[in-house]
């Protein structure tokens, strides 16, 4: 009989198949649950940093009203120092800066729409420019320069709801549908007194992003230079793009700060928080499955070990080296960290695909990739498993064998 069959039937002799099931199942769920931990972190990170998954990329910050506001007649603006503040944080990647107009605005439909209601539709308008990078429309579509005639704007697309589900109807007005507000063209009255100007408005796109009425920075610019004796001030509001608009550390610090913005972007990042936090959680909870897991091997393996003492030390006596004794133990590690490698990557790739089948039934077209991460951390865990059980089981046939 060869000599390593010979030893590795008399040291497992006194294996119980039992007891190696239960150490494998064991080892196969931490793993598995580490595994799903850091897919699930992984996956769920991405997704809540999608566009438009908890909001889009951009963030209105402005500053809180106080009663000394009230008093000085205006707003808290933000300073040089506070934005510079901002640009040096690494979540921000721009931002930007609200300018108002500081001139009079007011705009008329034509008579040819007037009639379409039997009244003339008149207001007076508060416009906004924001830098061209942060505006959400086409480019071509947001060009304006002295001497055009046709002023481009942007409004909020909630007005356009709010106007057709609740203004038009209380007012005797008809409902206009986006595509056809497009092709509306009207007045524009800007300045006051001798000092005035009337161009032509056209609504060049409907804005998610903002919810103010904009027109672009030159030709605010151009108002505010010609038709406005006020000072040019500190802005009181800025618009930013970060990578993680509903990051908690960049909510925190927005808190601390004093800084207002929109309540669902503080909603999102809660939410966000609270899902790290339940995906940090399963991940600890997996990683100390697997060291309990790892420690019930090892005493498993050790335990084998210890049951064949008589035959690791006769076996030593009669000229065997101690590394050819603890060699088959080390195969056995091996075959069964593999096995419960296996196994727990199995149960996380049903996993995978469970979870992206619910995830498309429920309307979120989004390929989960976390299970390639997860498998390579698992396969590290595997790994350095194996080099501690190795190490223990070394040193107790050494042992074994004096």
């Amino acid at each position: 009989m060869n000599g390593n069959v010979l030893v590795k039937k008399l040291l497992f002799g006194k294996m119980q198949k039992g007891q190696l099931i239960l150490s494998v199942a064991g080892t196969a769920l931490g793993l598995f649950i580490m595994m799903t931990g850091v897919m699930m972190w992984q996956d769920v990170r991405r997704i809540l940093t999608e566009k438009d998954m908890l909001g889009d990329d951009y963030i209105v910050i402005s500053k809180k009203i106080s009663l000394l506001n009230t008093l000085s007649g205006g707003p808290g603006r933000f300073s040089e120092e506070e934005v510079t503040e901002l640009k040096a944080l690494k979540a921000i990647d721009d931002i930007g800066a609200f300018t108002p107009s500081k001139f009079k605005v007011s705009m008329e439909l034509s008579a040819d729409y007037g009639k379409m209601s039997g009244q003339l539709l008149k207001t007076d308008m508060f416009l906004e420019a924001v830098p061209d990078a942060f505006v959400d429309i086409e480019k071509e579509e947001w060009q304006w320069k002295p001497g055009n005639g046709t002023v481009p704007l942007v409004i909020p697309a909630d007005i356009i709801k709010q106007y057709n589900h609740a203004f038009a109807g209380s007012q005797n007005l008809p409902v206009i549908p986006e595509g056809m507000l497009k092709k509306v063209k009207f007045s524009m009255r800007i300045g006051e007194g001798e000092k005035t100007e009337i161009l032509e408005g056209r609504i060049a796109g409907f804005s998610n992003r903002i919810n103010s009425i904009l027109v672009p920075q030159s030709f605010l610019d151009y108002g505010n230079k010609n038709y406005s004796e006020g000072k040019v001030t500190r802005p009181s509001r800025l618009i930013l793009h970060a990578q993680d608009p509903t990051s908690p550390e960049l909510m925190q610090f927005f808190r601390n700060k004093g800084y207002e913005l929109n309540e669902e972007k503080l909603k999102a990042s809660r939410t966000n928080a609270l899902l790290q936090v339940i995906m940090l959680a399963v991940a600890m909870l997996g990683v100390f499955i697997v060291l309990l897991a790892l420690l019930g091997f090892i005493q498993y393996t050790q335990l084998l070990a210890y049951r064949s003492a008589y035959e690791i030390q006769t076996l030593h006596w009669i000229g065997f080296k101690t590394s050819d004794l603890h060699k088959p133990y080390t195969r056995f590690s091996v075959i069964n960290l593999a096995m419960a490698f296996v196994s727990g990557s199995l149960l996380l790739y049903a996993t995978h695909l469970k979870l992206s089948e619910e995830l498309v039934s429920r309307g979120f077209e989004i390929a989960l990739n976390g299970w390639k991460t997860a498998l390579i951390s698992g396969l590290i865990m595997a790994c350095l498993m194996f080099f501690i059980s190795f190490m223990a089981v070394k040193k107790q046939v050494e042992t074994l064998a004096r």
